[in-house]
């Protein structure tokens, strides 16, 4: 049968059109089930939109007109778009698909029987010829649609290394009809585009949490909602913040501050018996000083930072049940007064502080970018937080002859170093079958990096000939590499 004859069944159809009301509502919160006020929520094809109130919910109505077929009867529909085919059924039926090259000769036919009423798509384009035109033809039920095919040149040039068997969806997959998309805009946190099926409907929306909810690692940065704000009382220097029994922490801010600029924020966790004063310190050769020798790097780096140390009780330890509580309301109060890029907060402690800054990562992965930990542990820190399982960035140090926070307390309870590391990278969705490489007496540390990751989600071990301690250099090297290795880990988001 000729090519024309096909053609011919792609009928010239006139539309009707028919209003259809719309009522989209819900509630916006963050990750930790807060509500997210003033996000914009919008109905993207529509162009509808509304602010969330203080209570995190929203309401969008009007009215949308629907064009429609007379002659489909409002029954079926078929489109194609790049070689994929959405289909729509009211009914079962049988579904016929058929491929003819430009002569009008059959290429390839699948036929699907007693398929259910629903949307389905099916991805043609392993079976569609790169070269040249061809014609798609779709009969479901008592209709048919027929659609004209020509490769884009990308598809054209990718052809010269594919073949005609590449793969190809051996049925049809269900989906969901989607008729817009709704969009959701909130200070301080990555854009949210949700699919829409009906615009009738209650969608509740969860911002900054699971996915890649940063974008990728060299996102664009997010500013917090103090960004445009003259700097006040918040500023460089000992802050206070009423928090349960703990409140001060020093605060550094960039001498050349610009209150538009979003700033990297870094937190340091001190080691117990230390203060929040030997992390703020000059880089002077301590362990802690320099937020850990962060500022020093970065400022090489030529990259500019806020910095904070928090202290701990008198006796330099931290509480598990309070002070989560304590960074929490620290970070909102930094986000609220200064310029913060809320999609690069950091974390880094030693020893008390490293179990403290993995509790914190269990505890709030919405808010904290990536965590470095020097030698932590999950055992002596009670009560550790619920672990709810969502990707956080995180490196790891642990020396071999670590007597204090062990590579393995207990194997059976799944405590010590091993399952700090092991968590996260479980959660984080990496191929944790591998060996996780250990140093050997005498030699230099070695690398585990994980494989298999969720985009955005990195994992990264550094092991160690060498006790508890935050700082080590390799035999016939003067270099702390735990410092460099653990500011590469923050530097490339």
């Amino acid at each position: 049968m000729q090519l024309q004859k096909f053609l011919g069944l792609a009928l010239l159809m006139g539309w009707s059109a028919q209003a259809q009301q719309v009522n989209v509502r819900g509630k916006v919160s963050d990750g930790t089930g807060k509500a997210v006020a003033n996000a914009i929520v919008e109905i993207a094809k529509l162009k509808l939109k509304d602010t969330t109130a203080t209570d995190g919910t929203y309401s969008i109505i009007g009215s949308a007109t629907a064009l429609r077929s007379p002659i489909q009867g409002f029954r079926n529909a078929a489109s194609f778009s790049g070689g994929v085919l959405d289909l729509s059924l009211d009914k079962t039926a049988n579904v016929k698909i058929e491929i003819f090259d430009v002569k009008g000769n059959l290429a390839h036919r699948e036929v699907f029987r007693n398929t259910a009423t629903g949307s389905y798509r099916l991805d043609l384009r392993g079976r569609l010829p790169l070269q040249q035109l061809s014609v798609v033809r779709a009969s479901y039920g008592d209709e048919a649609r027929t659609f004209q095919y020509m490769p884009s040149a990308y598809e054209t040039e990718a052809g010269m290394t594919m073949t005609a068997s590449a793969p190809v969806s051996a049925r049809l997959a269900k989906v969901a009809a989607t008729v817009d998309t709704l969009k959701v805009t909130a200070s301080g946190f990555a854009a949210q585009n949700i699919a829409l099926s009906t615009y009738d409907t209650t969608l509740n929306v969860t911002v900054g949490a699971g996915g890649d909810r940063w974008g990728g690692l060299k996102n664009a940065p997010i500013k917090s909602a103090g960004c445009g704000k003259a700097l006040g009382s918040i500023k460089s220097g000992t802050m206070h913040i009423t928090s349960g029994s703990r409140g001060d922490y020093i605060l550094d801010v960039p001498t050349s501050y610009d209150p538009n600029t979003p700033y990297r924020l870094i937190f340091g966790m001190h080691c117990l018996g230390a203060n929040a004063q030997r992390v703020a310190a000059a880089d002077n050769g301590d362990d802690l000083s320099g937020y850990y020798s962060m500022k020093t790097l970065a400022t090489k780096d030529n990259i500019q930072a806020i910095y904070v140390a928090m202290q701990g009780d008198a006796g330099g330890t931290w509480d598990p049940s309070g002070d989560p509580k304590f960074f929490i309301d620290v970070l909102n109060q930094l986000e609220s007064n200064l310029c913060v890029d809320t999609t690069r907060v950091f974390v880094t402690g030693f020893s008390f502080g490293a179990m403290f800054s993995y509790a914190l990562s269990l505890h709030y992965p919405e808010r904290i970018r990536a965590v470095a930990t020097y030698a932590p542990a999950n055992w002596n820190f009670n009560p550790q937080p619920t672990n709810r399982k969502i990707p956080i960035a995180y490196y790891q140090t642990t020396g071999t002859r670590d007597e204090t926070c062990k590579w393995i307390n207990n194997d059976a309870n799944k405590t010590g170093g091993k399952y700090c590391l092991l968590q996260h990278a479980e959660d984080n969705g990496c191929d944790i079958s591998g060996e996780i490489k250990l140093a050997t007496r005498g030699g230099a540390h070695v690398v585990t990096e994980f494989t298999g990751c969720k985009s955005g989600y990195p994992v990264k071990f550094s092991s160690f000939d060498g006790v508890h301690q935050a700082t080590a250099s390799d035999p016939g090297s003067n270099v702390n590499w735990q410092e460099v290795e653990a500011w590469n880990f923050f530097k490339q988001f």
